[in-house]
């Protein structure tokens, strides 16, 4: 049966264009309150953010759908309630319907729609950024390279380059080939999972990673999550609606800059699995569009919204080249009535090496929450990153993602609630 639609609906995107400036930000005060008492006369670092694009993650092959932008309808009536039971195989039956198709659904409460708070910070406010861009790296090792070449040919013994600065001049050098090869593992990876063509529960579990993952951005929030989660050096991996991004596209950019995953999910969060091929089509590339459209890129993963994927739904990503991406640790936060208390809870219990937790970058409280999320993956010894990060690094065998949720170490999918 298809899943049931969700509680409110994920915020839209098509209302009037909000001009806002790049300097503004709201830097929030959650982290520092859990992090650093009151008193301690710490402020947040801010820096230039770095909008250079990176390297694409992998050629994609369809036609540019920009064209059916015309004929944009509103999003479907939420679809009938309903869970199909579930055996001991979780992969997908010969129908190819979802091993877990679930109820309810996500969207923000009417405070969630209310602007976000923000406040004029003195100079120049940007979020910090904890990862350089590739392509900025890149740059600058080329010229290391044209100056120690010069410095060779010249003969001259006395050329400050090659003399005094060669130790940083190599140490630069050897960062942009290792940030690389990084991008090209990484690259690799998601084609590797892309010709799998089955859906990712999550990793192997050998490392001790996590992956944090925030569906139905970008919105008002969107500058808290940037400011919150750059200073505390934590990656994101974010599932946009298409609709969703226009007015939001500075957003966008700076989340690449920082190196953080992007990932479509769908135009207007409809339960694909309730549409025909030829409209989930449809949904998925214009989706897709609209993040291509501002990142200069397409993005390689993706996440149908509620879990509701069938086998039409399977063979539209797989042709299109992307990576379907679910969880194994629902927070339940897409409710919206659920408490950061109680997100924290579930978080933690879902915290095991190769999880992938769903969150929601337009909940409050999810955003409330992340700070003691955060502390508790570290004190368990493990460390936040990418989709495409575990991918490359501690992705899953065939033989797990046959077993779907039971390929993973934890199972916390009630089925109350999804992305």
């Amino acid at each position: 049966m298809a899943p049931a639609g969700p509680p409110s609906d994920p915020p839209d995107g098509h209302g009037p264009r909000r001009d806002r400036d790049a300097d503004d930000w709201d830097w929030g005060d959650e982290w520092d309150a859990h992090e650093h008492p009151a008193g301690d006369g710490r402020t947040p670092r801010r820096d230039a953010a770095e909008d250079a694009p990176t390297p694409p993650d992998a050629p994609r092959r369809h036609a540019d759908p920009d064209a059916d932008a015309a004929t944009d309808a509103t999003a479907p009536a939420a679809p009938a309630a309903g869970r199909a039971p579930r055996g001991d195989d979780h992969a997908p039956d010969a129908a190819g319907a979802s091993p877990r198709p679930v109820a309810g659904g996500s969207g923000p409460s009417d405070d969630a729609r209310a602007p976000a708070r923000r406040r004029r910070a003195a100079g120049p406010a940007r979020p910090v950024l904890r990862r350089r861009s590739t392509a900025v790296v890149a740059a600058l090792a080329a010229l290391v390279l044209v100056v120690l070449g010069a410095s060779a040919l010249t003969g001259d013994d006395d050329a400050p380059a090659a003399r005094d600065g060669g130790d940083e001049l190599r140490r630069l050098t050897g960062l942009a080939a290792r940030a690389a090869d990084e991008q090209a593992g990484r690259a690799a990876a998601l084609r590797r999972y892309a010709r799998i063509g089955r859906p990712i529960y999550c990793g192997a579990g050998r490392k001790p990673w996590v992956a944090l993952t925030f569906d139905d951005g970008p919105g008002p929030l969107s500058p808290r999550w940037i400011t919150s989660m750059s200073k505390a050096g934590v990656p994101m991996t974010l599932f946009r609606i298409g609709r969703n991004v226009p007015g939001n596209e500075e957003y966008v950019r700076v989340q690449r800059n920082l190196g953080w995953d992007s990932g479509s999910h769908t135009q207007d969060h409809p339960a694909l699995a309730t549409l025909d091929a030829r409209e989930q089509r449809r949904q998925i590339e214009r989706g897709d569009a609209a993040s291509r459209r501002v990142l200069g890129r397409p993005p390689v993963l993706f996440r149908p919204p509620y879990e509701s994927h069938d086998r039409d739904t399977d063979r539209i990503v797989e042709d299109l080249g992307m990576v379907e991406v679910l969880w194994n640790v629902d927070t339940q936060d897409a409710l919206g009535t659920t408490s950061a208390d109680e997100i924290v809870a579930t978080a933690e219990r879902g915290m095991r090496p190769g999880s992938i937790i769903l969150l929601h970058e337009v909940k409050p409280n999810t955003l409330e929450a992340m700070p003691r999320i955060v502390a508790a993956l570290r004190e368990k010894g493990l460390r936040p990153v990418t989709v495409s990060e575990m991918l490359a690094g501690d992705g899953p065998s065939e033989a797990q993602l046959r077993k779907g949720y039971g390929g993973c170490p934890v199972d916390l999918t009630p089925g109350t609630a999804a992305s």
